[in-house]
């Protein structure tokens, strides 16, 4: 009887510690917030709770948009592409990834004229990690342009994957996602450099 008494005093005093250090942990997050320790975007977990928040949320909000016509007449109309974005940082390898991680068929990194267009866009915004528990706020279209804040919950057990808990729509308005693919970055820096070379060399030549 002793033993039996002792052996759940010694679980609740384990389980009451595991719960004082679970709260006590601060969150990792990426891209920092300023005060939480930093989250390598490319570490497990952070590229598959990525991929898991756009998933998520491009199969809940996706039935907001009308849908795109075919490209051969008699064809059906599809929905929107996952056309997705993610904060800068993120190396073009874990891009790719992530756009595997979502198992949505039709996403698609996004690119500088998706912006220009005005395509509609899917956008993480920021990773938050604690324990057991993580948080992805992710960007979504809406109808008329409008872009609005979601968070998707996820909890894991001890050793396992992270599972969808929770998704939360805050109707908070979001300024619209820019390109932040490296690959774009860098075209665009070059293309900005090669017309500031042609206009140096335009006035050199005139003077």
């Amino acid at each position: 009887m002793n033993h039996t008494i002792r052996r759940f005093f010694r679980s609740a005093l384990l389980l009451a510690i595991g719960l004082s250090s679970a709260a006590c942990t601060p969150y990792a997050t990426f891209p920092s917030d300023g005060g939480a320790k930093l989250l390598g975007p490319g570490v497990y977990p952070a590229p598959q709770l990525m991929g898991k928040g756009l998933k998520v949320t491009y199969e809940k909000t996706v039935g907001d948009l009308p849908l795109v016509p075919a490209a051969v007449e008699g064809d059906a109309a599809t929905p929107p592409a996952l056309v997705y974005d993610l904060p800068a940082g993120v190396s073009a390898g874990n891009w790719t990834q992530i756009g595997n991680q979502t198992e949505i068929s039709s996403a698609r990194e996004v690119t500088r004229a998706d912006v220009a267009n005005g395509t509609p866009i899917w956008a993480v915004k920021q990773i938050r990690i604690r324990s057991n528990r993580a948080e992805v706020d992710v960007i979504y279209p809406g109808s008329g342009g409008l872009y609005q804040l979601a968070t998707a919950i996820f909890r894991s057990e001890p050793f396992g994957a992270f599972k969808l808990q929770s998704f939360q729509r805050w109707l908070i308005p979001e300024d619209a996602p820019v390109c932040n693919h490296p690959a774009e970055i860098a075209d665009a820096k070059a293309e900005e450099k090669a017309a500031a070379d042609a206009e140096a060399a335009e006035n050199a030549a005139a003077e």
